[in-house]
């Protein structure tokens, strides 16, 4: 296959040295079948070879057999004959100088026999190559059959495809016409049952006139199917107003409207004539003779809470569901026409029904005059009156409230319709329903006002607190056996927010005011450091008793209240009940801030009084004490703010326009007061402002305390010694004698002595 030149290549030994020099370079090696210019001549001689085994140290005797690795190609050749030759190096024997020259003689020979097994080498080599052609060659000729097979077989693919397309057309253009015959179909079976649909709109109104106006219709509000006659009344309004193109829908909507009336007509005048009937024999019983509570409760509800047994499922149905409450917010559909119409006769059932409890608030006035005289009685008559009075009120308004919702419990008269308004009344119901219940409890506090407007405070707070406690706060906790319904706690809530507790605080303001207009006696402003009575000691009244005494308010039997101001007296004395109370009910700032208000100018005035017939330092004592009283009285009791929202004018606008056009030097000047006039610059400003009592006290306090502080200190710097030591001695026994708080008087000393 190749030329003998390249079998009998051998490269020259010095560029294997050179190579094996250049070691550390990696560099390919030179291919040994490289030709060399086209030559077959080797470059060089052969004895670089031989002189390999010049230097190995030989062996006598046929050297070691090994196994040398089979030469794939040429390539490898030089490579495994080099090995071989280096093995047989290393395993001979060193020879002697005649041997190693015999040696040189047969080096000849080897290159022959060389030559010999490298063309043996050649002719194995070329002969598994030729078996690997022959390989190819047949899986070659495999692979074109197998491609002429493919061929054939997409050639026959391409002719079914083809088939199946036609086939594909012609079933698409069958099913078409399949389609379009099912859709003729369906269209025709649609407008049949439209037809058919429709038609009963029209044809329902004939037997529904025959049925509505027979004799004795009125019976058809206990029938079974009076409400289903009813919501396909609607339907075929609904119909007509939808389908207004079609033939007569107008006049068969009128007819239908009309129908409709006369069926709402018919359940008003059944429920009417019920309450009608079961009212005029519960006014005959009751005027006939006198009834005790249980039959009075017989009367008023037993008989009316069997109307709607009596008169069957069908209106309970109707008062009772959510059915027919049309005309709802949440209903997302639009107005229908005939929502008024409901509506008219939801209004006509309330009236009905709140003309039939007429009857009872002249039973619940005449029950409570019996429970008490119109004149005033004793304070332990009232507590047991006003509980009386009070438990029975609660207990009529919620019967009321219980008789109310058995009539239209989650029925369309306790909806609630927003913004609904027909011929001027709107549609709350359900507020209308529970003011009426809860009217009563206007009778009550007519009933109770002339027993708590004689300025007794003592009374509406007892009555207050009791109705808090019983009614308010046990609600809160966990319910048991003796506790108040959860009706009767509201009530009683409605009660107290409505009448008792802005009652009491105009009693209150008034009370207030009375402080306003006090007018000290003598002994009153007689505040002087010689007449003030050691610290504890009571002003005795002549019978004996001081005023905390026949009061019986601890918080004015404290040695502090005992000696204060007249006025400070009563403004503890209302802070402290009007703070009380098991509910936290809202404060009034108004009333607080009257009270403080007031006590804090009346402190004032009788200082200045004292300072006029006396010394300045009784008139700060003075104020020191009977203010710090009010100061802890706010912070032991936790009292809220005294605080008032007050509207008041700002002439600031005015003052600054004035002073602007005088900078300007157009003051006189008509034509400069047009603009600020436009502009509204010259009109006061409502501002509101928030009022403290309790800020104007303390600054008050804190004026006197710095002005007597400031004083003392001034005595307690003398250069002098014993004038010095005097005044402490002074001060000490007049602080003893005003305050009998040790912390008040430490706290005095230590502003005292601040600047020491």
């Amino acid at each position: 296959m190749y030329e003998d030149s390249w079998y009998a290549f051998v490269p020259d030994s010095h560029k294997k040295d050179d190579l094996s020099a250049q070691g550390t370079k990696h560099r390919r090696k030179e291919s040994l079948l490289k030709q060399t210019n086209g030559g077959s001549q080797i470059p060089g001689s052969s004895d670089p070879i031989m002189e390999l085994f010049e230097e190995t140290s030989g062996l006598k005797g046929p050297p070691q057999a090994t196994l040398a690795r089979r030469a794939k190609s040429y390539s490898d050749f030089y490579d495994v004959a080099m090995d071989y030759l280096k093995k047989e190096a290393r395993h001979s024997k060193p020879e002697d100088f005649l041997e190693t020259f015999d040696s040189k003689t047969g080096k000849v020979h080897f290159a022959l026999q060389f030559e010999e097994l490298e063309d043996d080498l050649l002719d194995a080599s070329q002969e598994e190559y030729q078996l690997y052609r022959d390989q190819l060659g047949l899986s070659e000729r495999h692979l074109d059959s197998l491609l002429s097979d493919t061929t054939s077989a997409l050639n026959l693919l391409a002719g079914l495809s083809e088939s199946f397309k036609t086939v594909e057309s012609e079933t698409t253009a069958f099913q078409a016409q399949c389609e379009d015959l099912l859709a003729d179909q369906k269209r025709i079976r649609d407008l049949a049952d439209e037809v058919g649909t429709d038609l009963q709109y029209y044809a329902y109104l004939e037997p529904l006139t025959r049925r509505l106006n027979a004799p004795g219709a009125g019976r058809l509000v206990r029938s079974d199917d009076f409400l289903d006659m009813l919501l396909n009344l609607n339907t075929c309004i609904d119909f007509m107003d939808q389908h207004p193109n079609y033939r007569d829908s107008t006049v068969y909507k009128t007819r239908y409207t009309t129908l409709l009336e006369r069926a709402l007509n018919l359940i008003q005048m059944d429920f009417a004539s019920a309450l009608k009937e079961v009212s005029d024999d519960v006014a005959k019983q009751l005027r006939l003779k006198v009834h005790n509570e249980t039959s009075e409760y017989v009367l008023l509800y037993g008989k009316f809470e069997k109307i709607l047994e009596d008169r069957g499922p069908q209106l309970k149905r109707f008062l009772q569901y959510q059915e027919f409450a049309f005309g709802r917010e949440q209903d997302t559909k639009e107005r229908r026409s005939y929502v008024q119409h409901y509506h008219n006769l939801y209004n006509d059932i309330l009236q009905a029904y709140l003309k039939s409890r007429e009857q009872v608030p002249p039973v619940v006035l005449k029950n409570l005059r019996k429970l008490g005289p119109a004149d005033s009685i004793p304070e332990g008559d009232f507590e047991a009156l006003a509980r009386r009075s009070v438990q029975y009120v609660l207990d009529t308004c919620h019967n009321e409230q219980t008789l109310m919702f058995k009539f239209f419990h989650d029925g369309p008269l306790l909806t609630e319709y927003h913004g609904m308004v027909f011929w001027n009344k709107t549609a709350n119901y359900a507020e209308r329903l529970h003011d009426n219940a809860l009217s009563h409890l206007v009778t009550l506090n007519t009933f109770l006002t002339p027993y708590l407007s004689h300025g007794d405070l003592q009374r509406i707070c007892y009555l207050v607190n009791w109705l808090e406690t019983t009614y308010i706060s046990s609600g809160d906790e966990e319910s048991d056996a003796d506790q108040p319904a959860d009706g009767r706690r509201w009530i009683a809530q409605v009660l107290l927010s409505k009448y008792l507790w802005p009652t009491m605080d105009l009693l209150f303001i008034k009370a207030a005011g009375e402080i306003e207009q006090f007018k000290p006696s003598q002994e009153d402003l007689r505040f002087a450091t010689k007449y003030i009575p050691l610290a504890g000691e009571r002003k005795k009244s002549s019978t004996g008793l001081t005023a905390a005494e026949k009061s019986g308010d601890p918080d004015l039997q404290a040695p502090t209240a005992l000696n204060a101001y007249p006025t400070v007296q009563t403004a503890v004395k209302l802070l402290v009940m009007y703070n009380e109370g098991s509910y936290d009910r809202p404060r009034s700032g108004d009333v607080l801030y009257d009270i403080v208000h007031q006590t804090t100018e009346s402190l004032q005035k009788a200082a200045t009084v004292i300072k006029r017939n006396g010394v300045i330092m009784d008139a700060q004592l003075f104020l020191i004490k009977n203010l710090m009283l009010i100061e802890n009285l706010f912070m032991t009791h936790e009292i809220p703010d005294s605080v008032r929202q007050s509207a008041e004018f700002d002439f600031t606008p005015i003052w600054e326009t004035i002073q602007e056009l005088q900078n300007r030097r157009q003051l006189f000047n008509p034509l400069a007061y047009i603009r600020p006039l436009v502009k509204g610059e010259l009109l006061p400003a409502v501002v509101d402002r928030v009022l403290d009592a309790r800020k104007e006290l303390e600054k008050v306090l804190v004026q006197q305390i710095t002005a007597f502080t400031k004083t003392w200190q001034a005595r307690l710097a003398e250069k002098d010694d014993q004038k010095r030591k005097g005044a402490a001695k002074d001060l000490d026994a007049m602080l003893n004698k005003v305050f009998d708080d040790e912390t008040t008087r430490a706290a005095l000393w230590k502003m005292i002595r601040a600047e020491e």
